[in-house]
């Protein structure tokens, strides 16, 4: 007889993007009969909205799907999709979620105190957790970074392996310490380059290696067995800032590209009721039109 299932306490912190509702849809499933609080950061950088390319990026994984798309397929009473928008998956799961400024300020520290977490989770968050927070839960707190560390730490790693020709993207499980990036490995999992897609589709699809280490990782601490990290090696450090103008006219003269209308459209097809799909897709497939078209102008 198979032995009951130990019930955590999860804190699962991402961003209010696409790529975190995807975090979100991978994750909860896996954590039904736990008890659940998600934490979504919304931070946008100066720079995202000063260079065409981040700003693009931007529109795509953020103001699009998330502004506008998700808020039209919330209004569908009976919404019968694959994946869940922010909104869906608080229906769906049960789970509470707070859109938070800080982590590590003091309101924000009582709310995770009074929850008493056994486990923290962050996937593609952007806030930096001060020892303050990262400290609370009893099993600690949990990075998946999307980079091979110490090789890519920082930001826009997928971008960085495939600018610099890699034949594959690592997704790091660390645990969170003083720095950025630089706690010990539990592992890392490995998404093939393949460079006929764009850079959007990979990065959707590095966090899914990395969740996995985690799954396995807390799978092994409801049975009592304790993860075996591994310190970094700080000589093979290598930390990235988001890229400007050269580094994405690299990008390109490599033919190279940010994103696909089609793999787009596939990627937020799990989230639309197919009976209302052709009319998200127009609006989606015309919002796409005019980033191509501008994309094209600001790289002729």
């Amino acid at each position: 007889m198979t032995a009951p299932r130990t019930p955590m306490r999860v804190v699962l912190c991402t961003k209010r993007d696409l790529a975190g509702a995807l975090v979100l849809n991978q994750v909860l499933p896996k954590l039904v009969g736990d008890e659940v609080v998600v934490l979504l950061s919304d931070k946008t950088r100066p720079v995202e909205k000063d260079v065409p390319e981040l700003a693009e990026m931007k529109f795509l994984e953020r103001d699009l799907p998330v502004d506008t798309l998700f808020p039209l397929i919330d209004r569908d009473p009976c919404p019968d999709t694959a994946l869940a928008t922010f909104e869906g998956v608080v229906a769906r799961y049960g789970v509470e979620m707070r859109v938070v400024d800080s982590i590590n300020d003091a309101e924000t520290e009582e709310f995770l105190r009074a929850f008493a977490p056994d486990i923290m989770l962050s996937a593609r968050f952007s806030l930096i957790f001060r020892r303050n927070v990262f400290d609370i839960p009893r099993y600690g707190t949990y990075n998946v970074h999307p980079g091979a560390l110490p090789r890519y730490a920082g930001l826009f790693a997928p971008f960085r392996c495939m600018l610099e020709g890699g034949d594959s993207i690592g997704c790091t499980l660390h645990r969170v310490d003083d720095g950025i990036d630089t706690g010990p490995i539990i592992g890392i999992g490995w998404l093939p380059v393949d460079p006929s897609r764009s850079l959007l589709w990979h990065v959707v699809n590095t966090y899914g290696t990395g969740l996995e280490l985690f799954f396995h990782m807390l799978d092994g601490l409801r049975r009592g067995e304790e993860p075996q990290p591994q310190i970094q090696d700080s000589s093979q450090r290598a930390y990235g800032s988001l890229p400007g103008a050269e580094a994405f006219a690299a990008f390109h003269q490599k033919g190279l590209k940010l994103f696909d209308p089609q793999e787009y459209m596939e990627i937020l097809h799990g989230f639309v009721p197919e009976h209302s799909y052709s009319h998200i897709e127009a609006v989606a497939g015309a919002a796409t039109d005019k980033v191509r078209a501008s994309c094209c102008c600001a790289h002729a």
